[in-house]
This record gives C-alpha cells, sequence and structure tokens, in this order.
C-alpha cells in the first residue's frame, strides 16, 4: 500500500507549472537540490536525480517548454549506500543547452535566486521543485502499514546552512513556520505542526493530500478523545471500588465491634445498603436510600468515624 509521502509525491505531478517563469523557477529548485555538473571530455551536461520514472518525463515536459531539444532519461541500479538495489533515474540536459540551463537556474548564486522572492507564484513552484526532489511528509503509521511512523513530519532536506536558512524564510513568508536541524551531511527544514503541515501542503497545491490529512486528524483526534475517555471512566471505576472496599471494610468492624443495631436507623440503611450493593456508586447508592450525595456522604463519614473510634485503622 502506498504511504502518504508516496500519494502527496504522485500528486505533485499533476499540479506541474506551464507558464516559462513558474517551470524556471520549479526546475531552478530541483537543480539546486538534485542536479549537477556532469563532465566527460568536452561534454558538459546537467543533470536532474530523481526517484521515479514519472518524475523523469514531468521534468523532460517542462525542460521542453524551455529548450528545443531532446533529453536523456537514464536508469541504473544503486550499487552501494542505503538505497542499494533500487534503481536510480536521471535526466540530462545535453551540452548544447547545459550552460544556458545553468544561468537560467540561477545555479551558481548559491541560494534561492532572486527572481524567486519576486513572485508569489514563482516562489511557490520553486518549493514545489525542491518538493520534488528532496522533500518528504509522514502521518502517523495506520495499523498494518509497512512504515513505523509516530506522529505528523514534513522536510525538505537540503545542503548548507545558508540555503536552510532561505528555503525557511521563504516559507515564513508564506506564513508557514519552519525549524532547522542536522542531519548527518544535510540540513532539515522541517514542520511537526499538523496545522502548519496543511498549510504547507496547501502552498505546494496538494489539495488531495490536504484532505487526506485532515481526515486523519480527525479520526485520530477522536479515537484520542474516546481513549481519554474510556482512561477516565477507568479511573472512576477504581475510585469507586477502592473507596466502596474501604466503606464496608469500616462497616465490617463496627459489626464487630459494636455490632450494628448500635446504629441509628439512618446509618444502619446506609450500612446494609452499601453491603447489599458493593460495586455501586455513589450517585446509585444514594438513588437506591432515597437521599441526596451530600447526605449520603455525611453518613458514610460518620460511619468512618464510628469504625475508627473502635479501633479500625490502628496497628
Amino acid at each position: 500500500m502506498a504511504s502518504f509521502k508516496d500519494n502527496a509525491a504522485k500528486e505533485l505531478l499533476s499540479v506541474l507549472p506551464s507558464e516559462a517563469q513558474d517551470v524556471r523557477a520549479f526546475l531552478s529548485a530541483a537543480a539546486k537540490q538534485g542536479g549537477y555538473i556532469h563532465i566527460v571530455g568536452k561534454r558538459r551536461n546537467l543533470v536532474f536525480n530523481l526517484e521515479s520514472y514519472d518524475e523523469c518525463l514531468a521534468v523532460v515536459k517542462l525542460l521542453r517548454t524551455l529548450y528545443p531539444s531532446e533529453f536523456e532519461i537514464s536508469a541504473e541500479r544503486v550499487r552501494s549506500g542505503v538505497k542499494k538495489g533500487s534503481t536510480a533515474f536521471s535526466v540530462s540536459v545535453p551540452t548544447g543547452f547545459a550552460r544556458q540551463a545553468v544561468e537560467d537556474f540561477c545555479l551558481a548564486d548559491g541560494g534561492v535566486p532572486a527572481f524567486v522572492t519576486e513572485s508569489r507564484r514563482a516562489a511557490e513552484n520553486y518549493l514545489k521543485g525542491l518538493f520534488l526532489v528532496c522533500g518528504s511528509v509522514y502521518v502517523p503509521s495506520a495499523e498494518g502499514d509497512g512504515e513505523k511512523r509516530e506522529g505528523y513530519h514534513f522536510e525538505f532536506a537540503v545542503d548548507g546552512e545558508k540555503f536552510a536558512a532561505d528555503v525557511a524564510e521563504l516559507l515564513a513568508v508564506f506564513g508557514v513556520h519552519a525549524k532547522i536541524s542536522e542531519r548527518g551531511a544535510l540540513n532539515l527544514v522541517y514542520i511537526k505542526d499538523k496545522e502548519e503541515i496543511l498549510s504547507a501542503l496547501a502552498l505546494l497545491g496538494l489539495a488531495e493530500s490536504v484532505l487526506k490529512l485532515k481526515g486523519i486528524i480527525d479520526e485520530r483526534e477522536t479515537a484520542n478523545s474516546i481513549n481519554r475517555v474510556t482512561i477516565c471512566e477507568a479511573a472512576n471505576l477504581d475510585k469507586t471500588y477502592a473507596a466502596a472496599s474501604r466503606q464496608l471494610m469500616e462497616i465490617g468492624a463496627i459489626e464487630e465491634s459494636v455490632g450494628l443495631e448500635s446504629l441509628t436507623p439512618a446509618l444502619r440503611d446506609t450500612a446494609n445498603a452499601r453491603m447489599e450493593y458493593p460495586q455501586a456508586s455513589m450517585s446509585e447508592l444514594a438513588r437506591i436510600l432515597g437521599v441526596g450525595k451530600s447526605c449520603l456522604n455525611h453518613r458514610l463519614r460518620k460511619l468512618a468515624d464510628i469504625a475508627r473510634e473502635n479501633g479500625f485503622g490502628e496497628e
């Protein structure tokens, strides 16, 4: 079964930009974090590393809106590292357009390009491109899921502290507040707050993922609410049984020491009712006796005093 992350990545491919400047922003981010220059002799290619063949097709489609060329898609088996045995995909921009692409995508700038910060749509598509190559989103695992996840998590795993700060600042422009941490050689721009993650997904145009996450949050909060009620009910039952047990012991001590006949009629009725209904709550016992809870509490305290006066609780 596909994970929430996989579904979000798939949905991203359905909300790709079409205008040239937006395409440029998207590919700028994808190249910045998921690309490199491959040099063989006099050939210099800009290569995009991607997760799937579908992502390669999407990037090729976008590249063709900017450059009239053919683009090579490659697939090879990963031979080492954590992804050993999986397939690595890539798209190569040919030598004739590689230099122009590097300039268009502002790859020499180091941070988020200026043209991205000057346009809301460009900024949104820059974040989409970034999510394509280094973004992840996780939700708490449901029973039977292959991935075991606790809590909600959204992140961009990027290179460099400066670039991480730029990405966090770009998110903040849209009211999405992210934190930064390190994971090995990478810097994480991450979000753990549920509402902030919903905002981030909405910013990326992932409407289906937003609705799905809302459903997961609502379902879990309902389940947690039920669990809290159950726990409270269990705790209340424990208190009820503990109180009833002590009352029965006090009544037993009175019966053994001075006898229940020594009690006033009201106290004797209360003692007999408690012995007859040992598991009844205070409210239930009050109804059985036809008195209010405050009256019942007064009678039980009086029984407890009589028990202590006759040695109950002494070592």
